[in-house]
């Protein structure tokens, strides 16, 4: 070998050796955080992601509302307050606003060439964000109500003649409702009303083939997409380049998730092209089928249609989270149902079933809801930010290119701005707009559970108005008891400690027992099914 060889050899090593031992560190001038160790910096505090936002939450007692955990040689921002997440993300625009790759994302097929949620800040992407902007409006909402109120009377009388199957009928729902609204747009039932919006098509069963993949797929997605499950490969992004045999059961589950979900895409919108070609109304004016009739530029048409599924994982999931917590709380808080009842029941009695502009009259039931998204936010940490600009908060500075996590658990559990965080209390909703303590709400905002910066949900509206009829109706013609765990019969204790660590914060599984109001109510109900059905069936079979 050669001198200069050996020359080339050393200067090669030294810098990697320089690399790895400055990996890890700290650098000056960021947020504190906890002690780091050589090369891999906090990584080993992650674990497996389990309970990761308790672990956040911790931290930031320890040091503010603005820490910092080094992944390696990368950087993460933890924000843990409306104040911080004001300053540092929202009034940074699209600059505090992008997203971080994500590899396993890409390898399930909903990376940043694929899916709304996860793709970086790019022009398409921004003019998709207008045009759901303008989809999903709150002067638009209106319009979907009769889909709303249609899909919740049959989830109603799903619950009363097989309540065993809640949990079904509730991710139902929430699909079809999403997938057949997209007209122009909560697990067995929140799978149909977003399914109605997006495809101009409802899921009329949880046995639908389309509904079994889509629930199938994204249980795995929400755990496979946790923060702290799969670090290393964006640790260190050589490992991607590795042979890795094909038998690895990250990559054998992320080719599952992928070739689900592909198929479910390529399924549902030859769907809507049939509607098109058949001249159906539905097809036609669904999301996916303003995306199929418009000038999309030849490459961009899987981007945009694809952002169907994205806006079903987006629109399902969280409003089963919402709706399963919602009855895991009526269930384990007969003090809180009662009051709800009783309010809801002097509006309307048994004369007929809730509006959503029966809301104004139910503070308890506004109260009741809010504490639940504050108790138990569906987003624990959010989806992470990737800042393409420099941002400095509290004289700390917070690096271009560094990953940014809303702490949203740690921020609705903060002592010193809620009064007992860890005790479930909807009066906290009653003495202040925002539940907070007196004088500590000046940056909070009634969006903050859907987002923050140009990330922000642009269903929210009717996300929000979703939760909220359907939580008027499930209580006022429905009694729930006996939140237990399937296995051992063991009653789930009032601290709610039964929820998943994935993605989205889910309920683990649970029986319970629910019982119709009175047959008035049972009547009400008959009596609305035949003009729900005779509305939902112009969305079935196209």
């Amino acid at each position: 070998m050669q001198p200069s060889e050996i020359v080339l050899i050393g200067v090669f090593l030294s810098g990697i050796a320089t690399f790895l031992l400055r990996s890890g560190r700290r650098e000056q001038g960021l947020p504190p955080g906890p002690p780091t160790v050589p090369v891999l910096g906090n990584v080993h505090l992650l674990g497996n992601g389990k309970d990761l936002h308790l672990r956040m939450s911790q931290w930031a007692s320890t040091y503010g509302d603005i820490f910092s955990l080094k992944i390696s040689s990368r950087t993460m921002i933890v924000l843990s307050s409306a104040t911080a997440v004001k300053e540092v993300v929202d009034k940074k625009g699209w600059a505090g606003s992008s997203r971080p790759g994500n590899y396993i994302a890409e390898i399930c097929g909903t990376g940043a060439e694929s899916n709304l949620i996860f793709a970086p800040d790019c022009p398409r992407l921004r003019n998709l964000r207008r045009t759901l902007a303008r989809f999903f409006s709150a002067q638009n909402a209106p319009r979907y109500l009769p889909a709303q109120a249609a899909e919740s009377t049959i989830l109603l009388h799903d619950l009363m003649v097989h309540p065993q199957d809640f949990c079904e009928s509730i991710r139902r729902y929430a699909y079809s409702l999403t997938k057949a609204f997209i007209k122009s747009l909560i697990l067995n039932n929140s799978y149909f009303q977003v399914q109605i919006m997006t495809y101009g098509r409802r899921a009329p069963s949880f046995a639908d083939e389309d509904v079994q993949q889509f629930y199938s797929s994204i249980d795995e997605l929400n755990h496979v997409l946790a923060p702290g499950v799969y670090p290393l490969f964006d640790i260190f992004p050589f490992l991607q380049y590795l042979p890795v045999p094909s038998s690895a059961p990250w990559r054998v589950l992320a080719q599952r998730v992928e070739t689900v979900r592909t198929g479910l895409h390529t399924n549902m919108c030859d769907r809507v092209r049939c509607g098109l070609t058949a001249g159906n109304k539905q097809s036609a004016e669904c999301f996916v089928g303003t995306v199929l009739r418009s000038d999309v530029p030849e490459g961009e048409d899987h981007f945009y249609s694809y952002t169907g599924i994205a806006l079903l994982d987006a629109g399902s999931d969280p409003t089963a989270a919402f709706l399963l917590s919602l009855v895991l709380v009526l269930a384990v808080y007969p003090e809180c149902q009662a009051r709800a009842w009783k309010e809801v029941n002097e509006l309307m009695g048994a004369a007929r079933l809730p509006t959503l502009a029966d809301l104004a009259g139910a503070p308890y039931v506004r109260a009741l809801i809010k504490e639940i998204l504050r108790f138990k936010p569906q987003f624990p940490m959010g989806v992470p930010h990737l800042m393409t600009d420099e941002a400095t908060y509290k004289g700390h500075h917070v690096p271009k290119g560094s990953i940014v996590v809303l702490n949203t658990y740690g921020i609705f559990h903060d002592p010193d701005v809620f009064e007992d965080p860890w005790i479930f209390n909807p009066e906290r909703f009653l003495k202040s707009e925002q539940g907070t303590r007196p004088g500590r709400n000046a940056d909070f905002r009634d969006n903050l559970i859907f987002g923050g910066g140009r990330r922000v949900c642009p269903g929210q509206s009717i996300g929000q108005s979703t939760m909220e009829l359907t939580a008027m109706r499930l209580i006022w013609g429905l009694e729930f008891s006996g939140a237990r765990d399937p296995v051992t019969g063991t009653f789930i204790s009032r601290e709610l400690d039964w929820y998943s660590s994935d993605l989205i914060a889910m309920p683990r599984s649970f029986i319970c027992t629910m019982e119709l109001r009175s047959s008035e109510h049972r009547g009400i109900v008959l009596q609305a099914l035949g003009e729900a059905r005779l509305y939902l069936s112009q969305f079935e079979g196209t």
